[in-house]
C-alpha cells in the first residue's frame, strides 16, 4: 500500500467508467450478432481489466489506498481480452461479410462517430506513447477524457449501426 496520490480524486475515477461502460454496451451489442463464445470471452476480460482500474482509482480517491494488483491487472487483461477477440474474428471470418459492415460503418450519421472515434484514439496512443505519466493525475485526466472520446463516440456508431 502506499500513500494518498495527489489528485487521484472520485471525479476521476467515475471519468474511468466512463469508456468501461461504453465498451461493456459495445461488446454486448457485437457480440450476439458474431455469436462467438471466444468473442465473449474476451470482451469480458478486457471488461474486467478495464473495471480493474476503476476499482483501483476508486480505493485511492476513496480510501487513500493504492493496491497496485488491481493496476497490473489492466494491461494483462486488456492484452488477453483483445487477443481472445481477434481470434474469435479470424475463427468466424466465413460468417463475417466485410462488405456489409463497411456498409454499415460508412453510412451517416454512424461514420461520422467511427471517424470521431478513431482521432480520439489515435491521440489517446500518442499522448499515452509520448507523454503519459500514469503517476500524474493531470496525464490521467487527459487520458481518460481521450479514452471516454473514444469510447462513446464507437459506442454511438455501433448504436447507430445495430
Amino acid at each position: 500500500m502506499a500513500g494518498k496520490k495527489e489528485g487521484f480524486t472520485l471525479g476521476l475515477a467515475l471519468m474511468d467508467a466512463i469508456p468501461v461502460v461504453a465498451f461493456g454496451i459495445d461488446m454486448a451489442l457485437l457480440s450476439k450478432p458474431l455469436g462467438s463464445v471466444l468473442f465473449l470471452i474476451g470482451a469480458v476480460l478486457s471488461l474486467i481489466a478495464g473495471t480493474c482500474m476503476v476499482v483501483y482509482k476508486l480505493l485511492i480517491a476513496l480510501k487513500d489506498k493504492e493496491v497496485p494488483g488491481l493496476k497490473k491487472m489492466m494491461p494483462i487483461g486488456m492484452s488477453a481480452g483483445w487477443i481472445l477477440m481477434i481470434a474469435a474474428v479470424i475463427i468466424n471470418r466465413s460468417k463475417i461479410s466485410l462488405a456489409g459492415i463497411w456498409k454499415t460503418v460508412s453510412s451517416a450519421p454512424a461514420c461520422i462517430f467511427f471517424i470521431l472515434g478513431i482521432v480520439f484514439f489515435a491521440a489517446f496512443i500518442i499522448y499515452f506513447k509520448t507523454k503519459f505519466n500514469a503517476d500524474s493525475a493531470k496525464d490521467n485526466w487527459i487520458e481518460e477524457i481521450l479514452n471516454a472520446g473514444t469510447q462513446v463516440c464507437i459506442l454511438i456508431g455501433v448504436i447507430l449501426s445495430v
